[in-house]
């Protein structure tokens, strides 16, 4: 392998780590990491004409949605305002990005290139035998492990936040990240990928364990219904699949964690069984407003942000529409923005996502180890959209950014190859 490949490789893979690294704590450095690694997997591509080899799992269903989108954005009520939004597609580009270049990915010689800049010494002679230990790992189970690293470390400023400013509606935990929201739908991720490693292989189990101890205490502690929602129907695929009878264990589950939860944690759970809850009723108006509008637009929708544009035209639902103006809900969002075309199309990007695992299952379990890959990234697909029936998740970059990445992961498998 000549120098230049060496080098292209490693910025593909110091991109990847980066990706991880700072998907929890910046959006901005994440987005930065993922363009200089497309380009350089571009260049690469192109340098060795290997287009032919490429991947493209979900490439229609993907392309269908994007034709919608500009679809719905050509016809929308206010094309200036839908405009930039619709940029928001470009995130679907790490999907294919991961799908291409996880497998290929060299972490080992990554760490090894970082620690020769290094002055000799003990941190140097450590650094060379964890880069050594690095190329017995395969890139998909490195990259995860690293992003419940990462996620930990996040986790523990939450816990830091909830020590200083308390746990209240008023005062959540945000972590990382300005919004809390966000950083639980980043926890509800990284917790079911964990759940699956304990669940579906051995070794780590008190790393492993110790960071899902972390992150889904302090999942609890951002009181965000709908990550829990995601999180516990995640989890309960996960025992479903290791053995039914576990899944009865979910209930009590809930309710020692109603025990043993603080004041706030305890009320926000309790709410679950509450239908006059404010926010629910908030929802369900919503819901409703989403309807009417889908209604008068049921083809390509009214364009994304359009509700701020006409809200005044459905009295009924005026005072929902004008202070919230989304919808809680993904897919009645994309059927008020995108019409029937565009929620077809995202639809059909699940169903197909789905099946692609089904028929990759017994190629993945086969590979021991990797078994929890695919159950933990088709896990946390499914809290992520169990989480959307209640949230607009889908709209939140870090969020969706991050579940593109692990949604790539069962496709990315090869040349990967432990050494002999």
């Amino acid at each position: 392998m000549d120098k230049e490949t060496d080098t292209v490789d490693l910025v593909v893979t110091g991109s990847l780590v980066g990706f991880v690294l700072f998907s929890v704590f910046s959006i901005s450095a994440a987005q930065a990491c993922g363009a200089v690694g497309g380009i350089a997997w571009l260049w690469r591509t192109s340098r060795d004409r290997a287009w032919g080899g490429m991947k493209w799992p979900l490439g229609i269903p993907f392309l269908l949605f994007v034709s919608a989108c500009i679809l719905s954005v050509a016809t929308a009520v206010d094309i200036g305002r839908s405009v930039k939004p619709l940029k928001k597609v470009l995130e679907i580009l790490i999907f294919f990005w991961a799908a291409n270049c996880v497998g290929g990915a060299r972490p080992g010689a990554f760490f090894a290139w970082l620690v020769k800049r290094l002055p000799s010494g003990g941190l140097k002679d450590r650094g060379e035998r964890l880069a050594a230990r690095l190329e017995t790992v395969s890139p998909r189970e490195f990259f995860l492990f690293l992003l419940l690293g990462s996620v930990s470390l996040a986790s523990l400023y939450g816990f830091y936040q909830a020590w200083t400013h308390g746990v209240s509606t008023s005062s959540r935990v945000g972590g990382s990240l300005s919004i809390y929201m966000t950083f639980a739908g980043i926890l509800m991720l990284a917790g079911l990928v964990a759940a699956s490693r304990l669940l579906f292989a051995k070794g780590m189990e008190i790393a492993v364990g110790a960071a899902f101890g972390v992150i889904v205490v302090c999942l609890f502690l951002t009181l965000t219904r709908q990550a829990w929602v995601g999180f516990l129907a995640g989890l309960a695929i996960l025992l479903y699949i290791r053995k039914r009878i576990l899944v009865l264990a979910l209930p009590l589950l809930a309710l020692l964690a109603v025990a043993l939860s603080p004041g706030a944690v305890q009320e926000r759970l309790k709410s679950f069984a509450n239908l006059k809850d404010a926010t629910f009723l908030t929802r369900v108006a919503l819901w409703q407003g989403g309807w009417a509008i889908f209604k008068d637009h049921p083809l390509t929708g009214c364009g994304f942000k359009c509700v701020d544009s006409i809200y005044e035209r459905y009295p009924e639902h005026v005072n929902a529409l004008k202070r919230y103006k989304g919808m809680h809900n993904n897919v009645v969002q994309l059927a008020v923005d995108t019409g029937i075309a565009g929620l077809s199309a995202w639809l059909s990007i699940w169903v197909y996502y789905f099946l692609s695992l089904y028929r990759l299952r017994e190629t993945c379990f086969q590979e021991g180890l990797e078994r929890w890959v695919l159950l933990g990234c088709a896990s946390a697909i499914a809290g992520f959209l169990a989480g959307g029936m209640f949230e607009v998740n889908f709209y939140d970059s870090e969020v969706v950014m991050l579940t593109y990445f692990l949604m790539a992961l069962p496709f990315a498998r090869a040349p990967w190859q432990p050494p002999s």
